[in-house]
């Protein structure tokens, strides 16, 4: 709350890290790590990927909580997969299903389950999901059904290193890019490139290169525009070039043509 009423004082949303929980440990009703919204934080401003990224799921049977659209629009926001919510799965069986999330209470000796045990698929409760965010850190194995733990331990292993291969591409210096980094011109931050506009067109021969984020332009803008972008400064330039303004000719030089 702190931080959308300082947000709302100064016209633009304000870095969140001063507003952020950093304590350790579960929070008092044991529901929160308090580090969980840090950590996942940090990793979509550094790698642009949410918690579930590269993440594939199938739902069987009745997910009560969280409800399935809840479910659908977490794994969507975090940048994971829901292949499927009701049977048929064959198409999906031997695709690399990471998890099948399967309702409480379902028999293992029903015709879907022993598919999923068949192709060594984890079964989980959606709380798995639930707490693999909200509890980062803290074993999941109380969540893991008909004894698949090793394979839920495959998975997660598996998605923990495909994050580490992005972290270590992103950490590799780039010997192409210039020693100095974008920053934004009206704020100085060189954070959150993905709405770092910068003053150029497409081939790099026009605009002079400065950087601005998109709430930091004046008005602020609400997306990245599809089009080139130039800073204001580049723009009057540009628009006086496409749009001269026709000088009077002299009494002497009107007299010389007649």
């Amino acid at each position: 709350m702190d931080y959308l009423t300082a947000s709302s004082q100064e016209g633009k949303f304000l870095a969140e890290e001063p507003y952020e929980w950093h304590k350790n440990g579960l929070s008092e009703d044991g529901a929160i790590n308090m580090e969980a919204p840090r950590k996942w934080r940090l990793l979509k401003e550094k790698t642009g990927h949410g918690a579930f990224y590269g993440m594939r799921i199938v739902v069987y049977g009745d997910c009560i909580a969280p409800p399935l659209e809840t479910l659908k629009r977490v794994i969507k926001a975090g940048d994971g997969t829901i292949l499927a919510t009701s049977p048929p799965y064959t198409r999906f069986l031997g695709t690399g299903i990471d998890y099948a999330v399967v309702s409480p209470g379902m028999p293992r000796v029903d015709m879907w389950v022993q598919e999923f045990l068949k192709h060594e698929i984890p079964c989980v409760v959606a709380d798995y999901l639930v707490e693999y965010v909200c509890k980062a850190g803290f074993s999941l194995e109380r969540h893991v059904l008909y004894g698949t733990h090793a394979w839920a331990e495959r998975s997660f292993d598996e998605l923990k290193s495909r994050a580490e291969e992005i972290d270590e591409e992103l950490d590799a210096p780039d010997a192409s890019s210039d020693d100095d980094d974008v920053v934004c011109q009206v704020c100085g931050s060189g954070d959150r490139g993905d709405v770092m506009l910068i003053c150029s067109d497409e081939s790099g021969s026009l605009g002079c290169g400065v950087g601005t984020h998109i709430d930091c332009c004046d008005p602020p803008l609400t997306d990245v525009p599809e089009e080139d972008w130039f800073c204001s400064k580049c723009s009057t330039t540009r628009n006086s070039a496409n749009n001269p303004i026709k000088k009077k000719k002299s009494f002497l030089s009107s007299s010389m043509t007649k």
